[in-house]
């Protein structure tokens, strides 16, 4: 079954995927008090199978948040999982995303079919690190930290 589209209106969820978001969004407002409402609100949206757009960005965060600490996992298996992957996907913050994973991979194609001098790994703040990939003729510093991972340089010699 193809994943519905994004909408102008915010983003439809397909039968598979309704259960799973709206399961974690109510696990979200039961430890987010301030925030409770919204994360009911947007079960409910989830439960009809329409999130509107000023609910995406809690969408998003139920989505990230639940993959990232397995919550996704813990509490609706591997299918919840690969549900909450699925919505993440189609969401703004799910093609920034995927825009940083091709920008990544753009550049590291850089150092494909080239020999490895040396890798070494800084930090830069407790939680944020540097990778730096220095090959024959090219040079590739990745930044990964709580957000991901991205390419901090490239640099051809």
């Amino acid at each position: 079954m193809s994943a519905p589209p994004a909408t102008e209106a915010g983003l439809r969820l397909s039968p598979d995927e309704r259960d799973p978001v709206a399961l974690l969004a109510r696990a979200f407002a039961s430890v987010v008090p301030d925030r409770a409402e919204t994360y009911r609100e947007l079960a409910e949206a989830a439960l009809a199978g329409e999130v509107p757009e000023r609910l995406v960005p809690a969408l998003e965060r139920v989505c990230e948040l639940s993959l990232a600490t397995g919550r996704a996992r813990e509490l609706g298996r591997a299918e919840a999982e690969r549900a909450l992957a699925a919505v993440l996907r189609r969401t703004p913050r799910g093609a920034e995303l995927a825009r940083r994973v091709e920008e990544l991979n753009r550049a590291l194609s850089a150092l494909a079919g080239r020999r490895l001098r040396s890798v070494r790994a800084s930090e830069r703040l407790p939680g944020r690190y540097l990778l730096r990939l220095e090959a024959e003729g090219a040079t590739v510093t990745l930044a990964l930290g709580p957000e991901g991972i991205s390419v901090e340089t490239l640099e051809a010699s």
